[in-house]
């Protein structure tokens, strides 16, 4: 299957990672990289904008535990984050792979 065809898959996922964190994700079914990416919840990052710049920084990254740590830990690197730990958050979108029917 080429690139052209890969089927994207969206799922949500709300979980509990010290506070509540909800994921919305749209990823490509063959290449496992992220297509779109939305991160809500109670937890606290400051500065705000870090948020919706680690939605975009991760669109393009191949579901893949050290691809996305890594990218996780450089946009957030210069933030401060309370309520979810960058393991955990990397734990759980990796967990909504196989997920094809939550939304």
């Amino acid at each position: 299957m080429n690139s052209s065809q890969d089927e994207i898959i969206t799922t949500t996922s709300t979980t509990k990672l010290g506070k509540i964190v909800k994921i919305k994700i749209a990823y490509k079914q063959e290449s496992e990289l992220i297509h779109s990416i939305k991160i809500t919840g109670d937890f606290f990052v400051h500065p705000e904008e870090v948020i919706e710049q680690l939605e975009q920084e991760l669109c393009g990254v191949k579901l893949e535990k050290e691809d996305l740590k890594n990218k996780i830990k450089l946009v957030l690197k210069n933030s401060e984050f309370f309520g979810f730990e960058i393991d955990s958050l990397v734990d759980v979108i990796l967990g909504m792979k196989g997920d094809k029917n939550k939304i």
